[in-house]
């Protein structure tokens, strides 16, 4: 049964993708949400019904649960957890870095991740068990091993709470890191480590379904995934580190001794 949710999430990840792509000139209303730099469009929510709609018509047994949904989520077994525009500014602003992203949680974890990036044409993908996948074929993650060659995706914090947590980790990483980069889309911070296109993604004040499906792609890929307290990630994280398994013991070393420090 997940190889069939997988395939399904796929494609309705792929038409949603293009949906939202054919409609990046229509937005019509921006509402605010928690606060006045968190936005909503009118099409962040017609992604969402569809993605919707179709899942609730192939798999009526399950929940469906999305960003834009008016209700929290408490049940994270056989649910589907959907992000319909990830990276939602860039959309509005014609910014290419903006994801449709999928997961489906059994047990409380992502067992299922799919995110596709419809300017670009990628879906990344994973099953738990099967591996992890972009465009077809089989990903993992970088193979550097030092800091100084190293990328590290991000995401900016607008509280000052958040940019106190993860200022110490900013300003001694850089210096020693190739870069750090900020897509403004956590989902493909996280896919483009699953892929070993960065060693690392580290964020503060960020909610589950930004990198559900993210998540499971890169423990597929062979990610280390925490929070930044070093604790393993759960639904009820608020912060992200995923690291390459294949950064040294002494680069590790180095990020963690610099988050304990915030």
């Amino acid at each position: 049964m997940l190889e069939e949710r997988l395939q399904v999430a796929l494609e309705i990840a792929q038409r949603a993708g293009e949906y939202a792509l054919h409609n990046q000139k229509r937005i019509t209303s921006v509402d605010e949400k928690k606060r006045d730099t968190d936005l909503v469009t009118n099409v962040d929510r017609e992604v969402q019904a569809l993605i919707t709609q179709e899942l609730k018509s192939r798999f009526p047994e399950d929940t469906v649960w999305g960003e834009e949904s008016d209700h929290p989520l408490k049940d994270f077994s056989s649910t589907w957890v959907i992000d319909p525009i990830d990276g939602t500014a860039n959309f509005m602003h014609g910014i290419p870095f903006f994801s449709v992203s999928i997961a489906y949680f059994e047990h409380g974890s992502p067992v299922i991740g799919v995110i596709f990036a419809p300017h670009f044409k990628e879906s990344f993908y994973a099953c738990r068990g099967k591996g992890a996948f972009l465009n077809g074929e089989p990903t993992t993650v970088s193979s550097v091993e030092n800091l100084n060659r190293a990328i590290f995706g991000t995401g900016l914090p607008h509280s000052e709470d958040a940019w106190k947590r993860i200022e110490s980790l900013y300003a001694s990483l850089l210096p020693r890191c190739q870069a750090i980069r900020s897509l403004g889309s956590a989902a493909l911070g996280v896919a483009y480590v699953a892929c070993g296109r960065m060693e690392g993604y580290f964020q503060a004040d960020l909610s589950f379904y930004d990198i559900a499906a993210g998540i499971c792609i890169a423990q597929e890929a062979g990610a280390l995934i925490f929070d930044l307290a070093g604790n393993p990630w759960s639904t009820e994280s608020h912060s992200l580190l995923v690291l390459s398994k294949n950064l040294s013991e002494e680069s590790r070393s180095f990020i963690a001794k610099h988050l304990a420090s915030r």
